[in-house]
């Protein structure tokens, strides 16, 4: 599983919103939290309050997508987390994988449990009852770029996209209610 999140953090309130699943992640995964932001995206931030195995911050003066592909260059097992519309400078930046929860996603809305986000809007809460119902994303899961039949119900539905069909792409972050994994391209 991943031993790092990163999270990019531009100083908007939605790409706050990624510190709430991102520090479940980390504390599921027993993995380091890493927020990357300039000096004014950080100022607001208390490190005291995320609760997560271990919690490391860096500063950056360059651009955020750039300073975000030099650390994760740096770690193994690295995920990166971004919550808002602008993320497709990050996608592009980043050749890990990289979970975006998109304009119709509420990110507080999601737990880890296991290997997998659970919407507790669903599961009531508990995320340990882990129902069968929840709309799910697994980590684990094979690869697809097969979206065609991918609907946000109480299914289980499972969507983890290759960044090859980049409108596709782009449509679902857009407009799914979930987190959208994009898995690095295969070599």
């Amino acid at each position: 599983m991943y031993s790092h999140l990163l999270v990019p953090l531009d100083g908007d309130d939605r790409t706050q919103a990624a510190l709430y699943p991102s520090a479940a992640m980390a504390r599921s995964f027993d993995a380091t939290l890493i927020l990357v932001g300039c000096a004014a995206a950080l100022a607001s931030l208390d490190v005291d309050t995320i609760y997560a195995p271990d919690v490391v911050v860096v500063r950056t003066e360059v651009d955020l997508p750039s300073s975000l592909e030099r650390v994760g260059d740096n770690l193994p097992e690295p995920l990166a987390v971004y919550a808002g519309e602008k993320w497709q400078p990050y996608a592009d930046a980043w050749s890990g994988d990289l979970l975006v929860f998109g304009p119709a996603s509420t990110p507080e809305d999601y737990v880890a449990g296991g290997t997998m986000l659970i919407d507790r809007r669903i599961t009531g809460g508990n995320a340990d009852s882990r129902a069968a119902s929840a709309i799910v994303l697994g980590f684990g899961y094979a690869t697809t770029d097969d979206l065609s039949s991918a609907v946000p119900e109480r299914d289980g539905q499972v969507v983890i996209p290759l960044r090859s069909d980049t409108d596709v792409v782009t449509d679902l972050v857009a407009h799914w209610t979930g987190p959208v994994f994009l898995r690095a391209e295969e070599a």
